[in-house]
């Protein structure tokens, strides 16, 4: 009999937290997306950035990154946006990432994307990808 209590006590505490788990998470939103850009040529190259959304381009960014060198760009999307694509251009390379769909629960998240350039004397000169999707 007390077996039988303690289990609907503990019933009714869970759906008590439940509900009000339910109450407290929010709709998925796009906080900041940080790209590792890395030149790993013998001169300085000048990288191009840009976020594409539902409702457009964002405007492109300019970075210059000396030979052998690395930087990490925080891009800050201005209200609730949903990502397509991360696009960039480097030298005569040009490419982008499409934002995969996410399942999960609803909450605010940040993408990480490595944006990498070689000496062109290499097969790959260049390569984007998304490393991470993680929780702010």
């Amino acid at each position: 009999m007390q077996r039988r209590q303690a289990l609907l006590g503990t019933t009714a505490v869970l759906s008590g937290i439940s509900g009000c788990l339910g109450l407290s998470t929010s709709d998925s939103s796009l906080r900041e997306v940080n790209v590792e850009l890395l030149n790993g040529a013998e001169q300085a190259h000048t990288f191009h950035l840009a976020l594409e959304t539902e409702s457009g381009m964002l405007d492109w960014e300019s970075h210059h990154i000396d030979a052998g060198g690395d930087d990490e760009v925080t891009i800050t999307p201005n209200g609730d946006v949903s990502l397509v694509a991360l696009h960039g251009a480097v030298n005569a390379f040009a490419g982008s990432v499409d934002n995969l769909d996410r399942d999960g629960p609803d909450r605010e998240y940040c993408l990480q994307f490595q944006f990498i350039y070689m000496d062109s004397s290499t097969d790959e000169d260049a390569q984007m990808a998304q490393i991470a999707d993680i929780e702010c």
